[in-house]
């Protein structure tokens, strides 16, 4: 493969389902519309991201799942029943050198080590799939849940800023990074 060929924007073309032991994540589809609008449109849930609105309604999900824009984006579904539980994707940097991971999952759905166990899923496929030197991810100051997702799968804290978001506006938060040499040493303390 060229190197052109494994360029992050690559990833938003990509078919491929990860598969974790429970999770399911694959392309999204016109009947995930409603599941995702009754999950995001928990306040919640759209305060701790950077770009779901609030109130989310079924057109806002309808428009999304119709054109998910220039990224990876994956419906998470459970693997047992196909039961949409959130949703995560990996969106390039600018540079090419990057792409920044994003997840979000549906209240009932905190708790049970889905973030981690998608979030990982996504970075192998990341760093797997491309030659990018990093995955970043940011998480809200206040959001203890993703920070421990983050720390969990290896990311290091870099620096502290601000962010515009659409549902709370400017706040806080924490940018973390995962370089491929840690990724690798990671991978293969793990064996």
């Amino acid at each position: 493969m060229t190197s052109e060929e494994l360029a992050p924007s690559a990833f938003v073309n990509d078919d491929r389902r990860l598969r974790t032991t429970r999770l399911s994540m694959r392309r999204l589809r016109p009947d995930d519309a409603e599941p995702i609008a009754r999950q995001a449109n928990d306040p919640g849930v759209a305060q701790m991201t950077a770009r779901i609105p609030h109130p989310y309604r079924l057109a806002d999900a309808r428009a999304f799942v119709a054109d998910p824009g220039d990224e990876f984006i994956r419906a998470i579904a459970l693997a047992a029943d196909d039961r949409l539980v959130g949703v995560a994707g990996l969106r390039p940097r600018n540079d090419g050198t990057a792409v920044m991971l994003g997840y979000w999952f549906g209240r009932e759905h905190w708790g049970k080590g889905y973030a981690t166990e998608a979030a990982q899923a996504l970075v192998d496929f990341a760093f797997v799939a491309s030659d990018i030197d990093c995955v970043c991810a940011s998480c809200r100051v206040i959001n203890a849940a993703s920070r421990r997702v983050l720390e969990k799968c290896g990311f290091q804290l870099r620096r502290t800023g601000i962010l515009d978001t659409v549902s709370a506006g400017r706040v806080s938060v924490e940018e973390y990074h995962l370089d491929r040499g840690t990724w690798t040493a990671l991978k293969a303390w793990g064996k």
